[in-house]
């Protein structure tokens, strides 16, 4: 997706460790189990974007490219709950999903919870597809989780398209 073609404000762009305070609310704000600094910080070396809207991130994704499989797994997303419902999570996802494209990246994967209704939605208007669920029992507390695994074949490159 071409930066530029973004409107109202936003703007994506890689992420920095100067961002980690900001993405660690959204973060805490998004899941039951947050991530650490250091887990973004080893996030710097994948594809680590961040949305912007009036220079105040909304948004990120992190998604881990396995170059030698040709895949990747779209490890973390969220958006600000002030900022959902507004095509934020599209917007990273396409974005991300051109990126991979270009590196010639095949299919690209990801989990997300069962009660995920709107996620599962979003997923499946970009072409996702259930591929596998995954059931965790119950833990001490009474509470197993159920996921999907999501898959997306992507479409060649024009580059290798051509080739």
């Amino acid at each position: 997706m071409n930066v530029n073609a973004l409107d109202h404000g936003k703007s994506i762009r890689s992420a920095t460790e100067e961002d980690f305070d900001r993405v660690m609310e959204i973060d805490r704000l998004s899941f039951s189990a947050p991530w650490i600094e250091n887990f973004f910080k080893s996030a710097l070396k994948d594809i680590f974007l961040v949305l912007e809207k009036e220079r105040e991130i909304v948004g990120y994704v992190i998604t881990c490219v396995c170059h030698d499989l040709e895949k990747a797994v779209i490890l973390r997303i969220a958006v600000h709950p002030d900022h959902r419902g507004k095509g934020a999570a599209g917007i990273l996802i396409r974005t991300c999903l051109d990126m991979l494209i270009q590196k010639d990246i095949g299919v690209v994967e990801l989990d997300v919870e069962l009660i995920s209704r709107g996620a599962i939605r979003l997923y499946e208007k970009l072409g996702f597809k259930i591929a596998n669920v995954i059931v965790f029992p119950s833990d001490f507390t009474g509470n197993g989780e159920t996921f999907y695994v999501m898959r997306l074949v992507l479409p060649k490159s024009e580059e290798q398209a051509m080739s």
